[in-house]
């Protein structure tokens, strides 16, 4: 079962590695100490002990190679939500004010992390907040505000696929006051 489930560079791979440990081992076992009684000696012992782990770190390798998921389950982008996903958050009632936003999403240093023309950042470490309004769709948490104040209070709620989770400060829903908050949705959903 397990080995239907391989891909073909999978197999390939573990038979390539196989072949060369079962020829490393004949030859080891018979074609040397025949030339060499003494093999492998103490001369050449430490030699000997060198190609041997060297193949069993070349082993190990094959194991890590396989082991991996294939590129399509990658290419797939996060699973979708469970029933136990924390809801998104409704926005704060707060009117939000898209110029207060902007000196806040300097002052809060979301230019040193996300690309966002008006805000004139170009950074690559987040997500491009051009293309949040497609990130929401994707993301399916409700609606842009909704998908962009989830994003700020619990930022590993939904993790927009090619970036790593983790790294926004995971403080802001404590650390901004709901009108902070609201200020920086409406300066990121305005903008786009």
């Amino acid at each position: 079962m397990l080995l239907a489930s391989l891909t073909s560079t999978q197999k390939l791979g573990i038979a390539l590695m196989a072949a060369a440990f079962i020829v490393f081992a004949l030859v080891s076992a018979f074609v040397l100490p025949k030339r060499n009684p003494d093999f492998p000696g103490r001369r050449h012992l430490w030699l000997y002990v060198g190609v041997v782990a060297c193949f069993f770190a070349g082993m190990m390798s094959v194991i890590v190679f396989v082991d991996r998921e294939p590129a399509e389950a990658e290419a797939k982008g996060p699973t979708t939500p469970t029933s136990t996903a924390p809801k998104p958050p409704t926005p704060p009632a707060v009117q939000g004010n898209p110029v207060t936003g902007k000196a806040l999403f300097t002052a809060q240093g979301c230019i040193a992390c996300h690309t966002f023309k008006p805000a004139g950042s170009t950074a690559t470490i987040g997500p491009n907040l051009d293309n949040v309004a497609t990130d929401a769709k994707t993301a399916n948490r409700g609606t842009l505000d909704q998908y962009v104040t989830e994003s700020i209070v619990h930022p590993n709620a939904y993790i927009v696929p090619k970036y790593p989770g983790s790294v926004m400060p995971q403080d802001f829903g404590t650390k901004l006051s709901a009108k902070q908050i609201a200020d920086l949705v409406a300066f990121i959903t305005q903008s786009s």
